[in-house]
């Protein structure tokens, strides 16, 4: 395990490194959370996770749940890097690459998690920050009840039971209420639907269809994730859950084109700086047909732009 001295603080901003040359975030946060215990949110979030990367974006999990143990889920191999306990709690900021540098990996993907001793700390916005810098994607294993990072997309897993059902409208109101006093609010559609949480079903249950589901809960579903017996057996024995094909595998695929469709629509680049002095003058002459004195030899001809 790499020492707490890979895990350096940024220096940019407190060293007056001019704006353009420090890199801002630009990665989407996708926060994956459950109605309800049992409908498998973590494991959905790595299938996601596995999905996107074989779509080519550059991927990495947080967990936020403070018993940890999404490592866990990951397979047989132990995953060495640091965890939540090993970072400096009250850190302001990160060197981006030196932070990913020394997180576990697991299928290419950096992933942060707790353990014994510990889960988030309260760095957990600079955390963010850093790897949002060094990613396309930064998927989020949100425990129930928690608020979401600001300006993520939500994924809520829910199953046909009224339980489940029940569980996810209260869950999707609070998280619509969080989003209107965030940065990144809510925009209708013009169904009426919530366009920053997504629900995405599970198999399980009888009591409601995923049309009662939008109508209850005010979001739109985003797909299905089936109940995969051969996957179940694999998490049971401790072993990776994408190692093989799976119908849980395919669904996380189907889901994955989905967001990159929809939800996962890339940041508005920044604007590019517009041209001063004489790069300007020139194309201002250009675009009026004018040519200044400047430009121009004394025989009155214009000389090459």
């Amino acid at each position: 395990m790499k020492s707490l001295e890979a895990v350096e603080k940024t220096a940019d901003a407190a060293a007056g490194a001019p704006p353009e040359q420090r890199r801002g975030p630009a990665a989407r946060v996708l926060a994956v959370t459950g109605a309800r215990g049992g409908l498998g949110a973590s494991t959905l979030l790595l299938h996601l996770a596995w999905a996107l990367s074989r779509a080519g974006r550059r991927v990495a999990v947080m967990d936020l749940d403070p018993a940890g143990g999404l490592d866990l889920l990951c397979g047989e191999a132990v995953l060495t890097g640091l965890r939540w306990a090993d970072l400096p709690a009250e850190e302001s900021a990160f060197r981006p690459g030196h932070l990913v540098g020394a997180l576990p990996v697991w299928h290419a993907i950096p992933v942060l998690t707790g353990d014994t001793r510990g889960g988030p700390l309260p760095c957990v916005e600079a955390v963010l920050r850093a790897m949002r810098t060094e990613h396309d994607v930064v998927l989020v294993d949100l425990p129930r009840g928690a608020p979401a990072p600001p300006g993520a997309r939500i994924l809520l897993v829910t199953g046909l039971d009224l339980r489940s059902a029940v569980a996810a409208e209260t869950i999707a109101s609070r998280l619509r209420e969080e989003e209107t006093g965030g940065d990144d609010p809510a925009v209708p559609d013009g169904s009426g639907l919530s366009t920053q949480v997504w629900l995405v079903v599970r198999q399980t249950g009888e009591d409601v269809s995923a049309d009662d589901l939008e109508l209850i809960t005010g979001c739109p579903v985003l797909g299905w994730f089936p109940t995969d017996r051969i996957l179940s057996k694999r998490l049971a024995l401790g072993e990776d859950p994408v190692r093989a094909r799976s119908a849980a595998r395919r669904a996380a695929t189907a889901l994955a084109r989905g967001l990159l469709a929809g939800v996962l629509i890339p940041e508005t680049p920044a604007p590019v700086a517009a041209p001063t002095g004489r790069t300007a003058r020139r194309i201002t002459e250009r675009a009026t047909g004018r040519t200044s004195d400047s430009t121009r030899g004394q025989d009155g001809e214009s000389w090459p732009l």
